[in-house]
């Protein structure tokens, strides 16, 4: 399974639809919304160093509304809450292989805007890349030239022809994704087309992060 979902009723969506329940739990990074379900999975969590480390400190923080815990949180787990956070059970430092028996998962961080700690995974044969959350801007909806670029181009030397990230309804083609790429480019370079919605979110990104300089 990749990911745990925000809550242990939004991994169940996933987890009453499976024949068996999962026996790993990969995690591509450590945001909540990614690690609160992982718990009630009862599967072995893997996760990259720096997301292992980063489950530590999400296991001692207080999750209480007297917290300031942000609306988001609040809406998918009402107070009161309680948050149960799986530690690391298999800790990897770039890569790490599942072999499924005819199908190979290919765990490996790449890092970027969004989050240190960001992992994408490879499905082989089925030439599918599980991207999480990588390709988005980070905190303060910044993205920067030093990452992004970096970014993009490791993305697409995988061997992948779809793309599923976190947060997009579609599962992307290898075409989609390239132009995808372009408008971030013509974007930071000023020239975002007039009335297109994701050159408008990376002219946004970009901005925002030379602005942090």
């Amino acid at each position: 399974m990749l990911d745990g979902g925000s809550s242990p009723a939004h991994a169940r969506l996933l987890l009453d639809e499976l024949p068996q329940r999962p026996s790993i739990v990969v995690y591509t990074h450590s945001h909540w919304d990614h690690v609160f379900g992982g718990a009630s999975t009862g599967a072995r969590v893997a996760a990259h160093r720096l997301t292992a480390t980063n489950l530590e400190e999400l296991a001692r923080r207080d999750w209480s509304d007297e917290a300031n815990v942000g609306e988001h949180i609040r809406e998918e787990l009402p107070a009161p809450r309680e948050v149960e956070i799986a530690a690391a059970d298999i800790v990897f430092d770039s890569a790490v292989d599942f072999d499924l028996g005819g199908v190979t998962v290919h765990v490996e961080h790449v890092g970027g805007d969004h989050c240190d700690d960001a992992c994408v995974a490879l499905i082989e044969p089925d030439r599918i890349l599980f991207a999480g959350d990588a390709l988005y801007a980070g905190p303060g909806n910044v993205m920067t030239v030093a990452k992004a670029f970096p970014l993009f181009e490791r993305i697409l030397a995988f061997p992948a022809d779809r793309y599923v990230e976190g947060h997009h309804d579609a599962v992307s083609t290898r075409s989609e994704l390239e132009a995808l790429f372009r408008k971030a480019r013509e974007a930071e370079a000023g020239r975002a087309e007039a009335g297109d919605e994701d050159a408008a979110y990376f002219a946004a990104a970009f901005t925002a992060g030379r602005d942090l300089h």
